[in-house]
């Protein structure tokens, strides 16, 4: 008699246990899928699809704020703008990728390569990226941290330490 509720138990603990493995698996997949799509810097479409309506972005040391995936489009705006990566590398590398799947939330650190924008020549630059998902595994929240250079890049930036509302 006391073997059906052990093995009750058991049966829901090892289905519990496949189950998180599973949204574990694919968060770091839209992570790691959503990474790619940013590195290669060739369709922009697929780059918006993985931020929510709602997303909301903030770029502390430019200053910029998002409210939303509309805005964040017109900050990206990747069929606009002029930037080539140079010494046949990558937009970015990644030096560290952190992932907790209970908050929903990964954070990115690595290193823009130098690229040509507009026919100025930048980077490298540092960068630690935040972001929040909500339970659809669509970005809700974005904050960039880029070592920008030259700093008189950011110097007329917003002071995002002040709250917007």
């Amino acid at each position: 008699m006391m073997k059906l509720p052990v093995l009750f138990i058991v049966s829901t603990l090892l289905l519990s246990a496949c189950v998180t493995q599973k949204a574990d698996l694919s968060l770091e997949q839209t992570v790691n899928r959503y990474l790619e799509v940013y590195q290669q810097r060739t369709d922009f479409d697929t780059f918006l699809s993985f931020y929510d309506e709602r997303a909301q972005l903030e770029d502390m040391v430019y200053g910029h704020y998002a409210a939303n995936r509309a805005e964040i489009e017109q900050f990206y705006a990747w069929p606009t703008s002029q930037v080539t990566v140079l010494d046949n590398k990558p937009l970015f590398s990644i030096e560290q990728q952190i992932i907790d799947v209970q908050q929903r939330v990964a954070i990115v650190s690595g290193e823009f390569h130098r690229f040509d924008y507009g026919g100025d020549k930048l980077g490298p630059w540092r960068f630690l990226i935040k972001l929040q998902f909500n339970e659809h595994g669509l970005i809700t929240y974005q904050q960039d941290w880029i070592n920008y250079t030259p700093k008189a890049m950011v110097s007329d930036g917003k002071n995002l330490n002040l709250r917007i509302d």
